[in-house]
């Protein structure tokens, strides 16, 4: 590491972010965070110790009954109703069965065995496991032999319970009820207070305790439910509470979707177990970070600190859970940080595409899901446009359908019946806090970035451009694959860099260095030059400045115009520097796509549905069509899963210029 890479990472985050990372590390190491979480036993812990003197713990089940929460036990008893917004309702209930049968879906796609036996500290695909006995602090979380850890924290998220629930209420079988409480039973058993990994994350723990909070309500009135198992589960969710509570400060320092989520189950707890002796506590510190971190987090354009559709995503249902249930209990949120919300759920809005109901795979995708309560693919992000929007504004965005069915479990009936629709339409939109811009035309449009990083850098990705035509993603990104990926590490470096975008290489080579957990610098600074809406014709122009610095010292200016009408796209990628350089033009295609002729000065191919596309230079050019290459052709649109596509290759060599001409059409 350079002393200036240091430099540059200071000025970044501020000394005292890595002092305060660095401690975080130190007191670990020594004991210190053990200490404040000490490791304990479920057999030595009584509830009565962490419940108000006048609360009688043997009328828990009654006290439960009449607590307020989300209307699920309006659905429960009522298969007719789910079905209205469940149209894969067969599809439901045999996810359900496969959980009895000990078969659990990862990342919302693939799908491991563990039989009736389950380990909850294995990795189901390198079939190694993390010690049980350990305090969490004292784990590694990055161990060669046990891989990925976020493999092993996955079953123990429990959005598995969600499946449980809505296959429950589809045949109000008991066994689905059954199965909730042996499984909470056996990870009680199996993850002593403190001990283990599964304890490490209070974002993971904070997941866990939503979803539990979800199973117990929806399972209240079945014989399976008894007061002894409510005792159990409200232990569990002391513990998990206090551990969020001592060490959200971590990540509140983090700027990240964990403060939210670790808040939000603060304020689940204490708003639904007031009789909990730092009831008041909990509730009163999670609104306060919810309230704070909200306008933090979420720019003024409803842009997101972290730059990534997912985790937008999970920001915005974890102030879906904390905003319905504070209505529920007539509790207000500012107006301010509603307004806020509001305008993140508006930004997710105008960059879907209108037919698949997807967002661009854009930024950090860990295949998080945080409540899945209907049958649209992952990919799909209308259910939380409909719930949001339906939560903020008493109106829904799209017509009836699979996405509807989480307004019906968080809001009722009366939100499925709700027919008022929301005057909204997607429109050629500048973000300009988070440097965003969408560029709509009649059948396609696209979604760029000019944007110069003042929090951590993301993606590798400049002057980046997304483009969909047909509810096609024409030129996409490639997502994340895996965070550690110890086994592949070609693939895992191939989409944590540059090569993973459509954007400019210069020298086969990043403009960033990493300095440690990830943290890349220097920080690249971007200049929009023009964005520009007129009747039929959409401009965009933009300076990326990341390559302008020793050895290199090159600019590079994107500039797009697209033809309203014709739906007519053209890229003009402009590099000038000095000295000599290899500059490479990168297209991820559809894995369809095929060169259809070339020669030393151009390239055409066709993509999908009809879309051609065709690259033109002055100098003289080397194309290359990759397919599942170490070097491109993969895409990953879900967490620790891949599969090829097409990367076309565009390079050439110049001494003080060079200009790509990228043209898109039906008839280029």
């Amino acid at each position: 590491m350079y002393f200036t890479d240091l430099l540059s990472g200071i000025k970044l985050f501020g000394a005292s972010f890595f002092i305060k990372a660095a401690t975080y590390r130190l007191k670990g190491r020594i004991g210190l965070l053990e200490q404040r979480t000490p490791k304990n036993h479920w057999h030595k812990l009584d509830l009565n110790s962490f419940i108000k003197p006048n609360f009688k713990k043997e009328n828990i089940k009654d006290e439960l009954l009449h607590t307020k929460f989300f209307p699920v036990r309006e659905i429960i008893g009522h298969p007719d109703v789910l079905r209205r917004t469940n149209s894969k309702s067969l599809e439901t209930i045999k996810t359900a069965n496969d959980i009895l049968e000990g078969k659990f879906k990862y990342f919302s796609k693939e799908q491991y065995y563990f039989g009736q036996s389950i380990n909850w500290h294995q990795n189901p695909v390198t079939k190694e496991c993390y010690p049980i006995g350990k305090h969490w602090s004292k784990i590694e979380i990055y161990s060669k032999n046990i891989g990925d850890i976020k493999l092993v924290w996955e079953l123990s998220r429990f959005s598995w319970i969600y499946d449980l629930v809505r296959a429950f209420a589809l045949t109000g079988n008991s066994k689905y009820s059954e199965k909730f409480w042996l499984l909470i039973e056996d990870w009680l058993q199996n993850n002593q207070p403190n001990t283990g990994v599964n304890w490490m994350s209070g974002q993971e723990c904070a997941l866990r305790l939503m979803a539990c909070c979800f199973g117990l309500f929806s399972f209240l009135e079945d014989e399976q439910t008894t007061p002894q198992r409510i005792e159990k589960l409200l232990l569990a969710f002391v513990l998990h509470a206090e551990r969020i509570e001592t060490f959200i400060s971590h990540a509140i320092r983090q700027r990240t979707n964990h403060a939210m989520t670790e808040a939000t189950g603060l304020y689940t707890v204490g708003t639904l177990f007031p009789f909990f002796d730092k009831a008041e506590k909990w509730k009163k510190l999670g609104k306060k970070i919810l309230e704070q971190e909200g306008l933090v987090q979420i720019y003024e354009d409803g842009s997101y600190v972290q730059q990534s559709m997912n985790y937008h995503r999970v920001m915005l249902h974890s102030y879906l859970w904390s905003f319905r249930l504070a209505q529920i209990y007539d509790d207000n949120f500012s107006e301010s940080l509603r307004s806020r919300v509001c305008k993140a759920a508006e930004f997710i809005y105008q960059v879907q595409d209108e037919q698949a109901g997807r967002v661009p795979n854009y930024g950090a995708n860990d295949g998080a899901l945080i409540l899945p309560l209907n049958s649209c693919d992952y990919l799909d992000y209308r259910p939380i446009v409909q719930s949001m929007n339906y939560l903020l504004t008493k109106e829904r965005v799209f017509d009836s359908g699979d996405w509807d069915e989480d307004m019906l479990w968080l809001f009722g009936r009366e939100a499925v019946d709700f027919k008022k629709q929301a005057a909204c339409y997607r429109s050629s939109t500048g973000f300009s806090t988070g440097n965003y811009y969408t560029m709509r035309c009649k059948d396609s449009w696209a979604m760029l970035r000019c944007h110069s990083y003042n929090w951590r850098i993301g993606h590798e990705d400049m002057l980046n451009l997304d483009l969909w035509a047909d509810g096609v993603n024409l030129l996409r990104d490639c997502g994340s694959y895996k965070y550690f990926a110890i086994d592949e590490p070609e693939l895992k470096k191939y989409f944590s860099s540059i090569n993973a975008h459509n954007t400019i290489v210069i020298d086969n080579s990043s403009p960033f260095r990493t300095i440690f957990s990830g943290i890349k610098v220097p920080p690249p600074r971007a200049e929009i030059l023009l964005f520009e809406v007129e009747a039929n014709i959409l401009k965009f122009k933009g300076i990326n400045f990341a390559y302008k610095r020793k050895p290199w010292q090159v600019e590079h200016i994107r500039e797009i115009e697209a033809n309203i009408k014709e739906d007519k796209w053209q890229i003009i990628d402009k590099i000038s520097g000095r000295g000599g350089h290899l500059c490479r033009l990168q297209w991820h295609l559809p894995a369809e796509a095929e060169i259809i002729n070339r020669d030393e000065n151009f390239v055409r191919l066709q993509l999908a549905n009809g879309w051609k596309l065709k690259i033109e230079s002055e100098n003289q050019i080397k194309a290359e069509l990759l397919k599942a290459d170490k070097n491109g052709g993969w895409e990953s649109l879900y967490y620790n899963y891949k599969q090829p596509i097409c990367t076309i290759h565009i390079i050439c060599r110049f001494q003080s210029d060079c200009l790509f001409n990228t043209t898109l059409s039906k008839d280029t």
